[in-house]
């Protein structure tokens, strides 16, 4: 199956979401292209991101920023990967462009901040 590219949307005033597909009710992950300008999720707190469900993985397209996963801080630049494991807290930061792989594929039910 090949697929094009999706809706745009923005999830606060530092992220844009572009959808590369949508994926069938059978796929055990799906995709999108993340664009941040800032931190992400845009919160005073500066809370993380925990999804209780879904495993991520950042693939940097362009740009450098950070990936707070649990305790650890990657920095991060064009070419590089970062693997978050289910339910852990996470948060993004910078200026880049990211695919990100879901699985199972994103439910926002099961991600609150933390």
């Amino acid at each position: 199956m090949k697929f094009t590219e999706g809706d745009s949307y923005f999830v606060d005033e530092n992220t844009a979401i572009t959808d590369l597909f949508q994926a069938p009710e059978d796929a055990n992950f799906d995709s999108a292209i993340s664009e941040i300008k800032g931190y992400h999720p845009e919160d005073e707190e500066r809370k993380k991101i925990f999804n209780e469900r879904s495993q991520k993985a950042y693939y940097i397209l362009h740009g450098k920023g950070k990936v707070y996963a649990g305790k650890k801080l990657h920095e991060v630049e064009e070419g590089e990967f970062v693997y978050v494991p289910e339910k852990t807290p996470h948060a993004l930061e910078g200026m880049f462009k990211a695919l990100i792989i879901t699985s199972p594929p994103f439910n926002p039910e099961d991600e609150e901040l933390r």
